[in-house]
């Protein structure tokens, strides 16, 4: 286990092998690291990073600094090759790490809905965050309730693409490059 200095391995595992298919905004990035055949390769990834609007943090934490003393665990997967117990492990060094760097508090969420594609291809099973009550976690209670729009391929199509923010697309990305083509042909107004 140890940091992943470069945003460029984590981003890529994560984009790779998380059901939800997209990369948060990054404060650190811890990896899990296996040995195959003497060559050290990732195989789990945590993301602690900035939450979309700050009372994500201040709400549950409203002693600790957002930013600094607290922070989201907005990403969290391991390949299911690792054995029993490594999620927990994984997540207990982590918060080990950023303690010794002062964050004082966690922030983190669960997915309970099933998500599945447009044929009906269960890509997410929904999880109520085992990980977080294997690792004594607090819970205190629902998210505010939303309605997700899903693409075709059970990704969710954000909020803040929908409304063209330049901020969640990182100044750059068309919404339309994140819809099937095919969809915005029956529905334009996506």
């Amino acid at each position: 286990m140890d940091v992943i200095p470069d945003e460029q391995p984590g981003k890529a595992f994560v984009l790779a092998h998380h059901y939800s298919r997209s990369y948060p905004a990054v404060k650190v990035q811890f990896g899990l690291y296996d040995t195959v055949d003497g060559e050290r390769r990732l195989s789990g990834v945590a993301v602690f990073g900035v939450p979309v609007n700050t009372a994500v943090l201040t709400k549950p934490l409203p002693e600790l600094r957002p930013f600094t003393e607290s922070v989201e665990c907005s990403r969290f997967v391991l390949l299911d090759e690792c054995p029993g117990n490594a999620e927990s492990w994984f997540l207990a060094r982590c918060f080990d790490r950023l303690l010794a760097d002062g964050v004082r508090g966690v922030v983190s969420f669960a997915d309970p809905v099933p998500r599945r594609t447009a044929s009906g291809l269960l890509v997410m099973p929904g999880h109520v965050g085992t990980i977080y009550a294997a690792t004594n976690a607090v819970y205190t209670g629902r998210a505010t309730a939303r309605t997700v729009k899903l693409l075709p391929d059970g990704t969710v199509f954000h909020s803040g693409v929908r409304a063209g923010s330049r901020r969640l697309l990182g100044g750059c990305e068309p919404a339309f490059q994140q819809v099937d083509r095919t969809v915005l042909a029956r529905h334009p107004m996506v």
